[in-house]
C-alpha cells in the first residue's frame, strides 16, 4: 500500500475541525460577532491602569464591571447604515462590539475605581488592595 500525503492532511483537518466544536460548544460566549479587545495593563505607584481599544464605540455603550481579581468589558457598537448609494466594493468592518475579561494581577478595590473613555481608549484606573475580604461584583460608570 502506497503512502497518500492527502489522506494524512485530511485525517489532521478532521481533527482540528473537531477539536474547535469542542472548543465552541463549550464555550459561555458563543457570539463570534464580538471582537477581543487589544489591552494592556500596568501598574503605577498604588494604581493598576486597564487600557484597551475599542474604536467606533460611544462611551453610553461600554459595561465595565470590576471585582477585586478581575475586569469585565462589553461594548456593544451601534451599527451604521449603509446606504445603497455608497457602493461597496468590499465590507469588511461588521461586528457587534467587544468583549473581554481579564484577571488582574494583584486585588484592587472595586469601590475605587475610575474609568474615561477617549478616543478610542478606555482606561481604567484602580486602587490595590491591602487585603479583600469579600469578592465584590461592580458596574463602573465611565466619564
Amino acid at each position: 500500500m502506497l503512502w497518500d500525503p492527502f489522506e494524512d492532511i485530511k485525517r489532521i483537518r478532521q481533527e482540528i475541525d473537531r477539536a474547535f466544536e469542542r472548543v465552541f460548544r463549550t464555550t459561555s460566549f458563543r457570539d463570534l460577532s464580538f471582537r477581543e479587545p487589544l489591552t494592556d495593563i500596568s501598574e503605577k505607584g498604588d494604581e493598576i491602569i486597564f487600557r484597551m481599544e475599542m474604536p467606533g464605540v460611544h462611551k453610553e455603550d461600554i459595561d465595565l464591571r470590576v471585582t477585586s481579581n478581575s475586569i469585565e468589558v462589553k461594548a456593544q457598537r451601534r451599527d451604521y447604515k449603509v446606504k445603497e448609494k455608497e457602493g461597496f466594493y468590499r465590507r469588511e468592518r461588521s461586528y457587534k462590539g467587544y468583549h473581554a475579561i481579564r484577571a488582574l494581577p494583584v486585588k484592587v478595590i472595586p469601590e475605587k475605581v475610575k474609568a474615561t473613555y477617549e478616543n478610542g481608549v478606555l482606561t481604567v484606573r484602580m486602587k490595590k488592595a491591602e487585603k479583600t475580604k469579600e469578592k465584590i461584583k461592580k458596574k463602573i460608570k465611565i466619564q
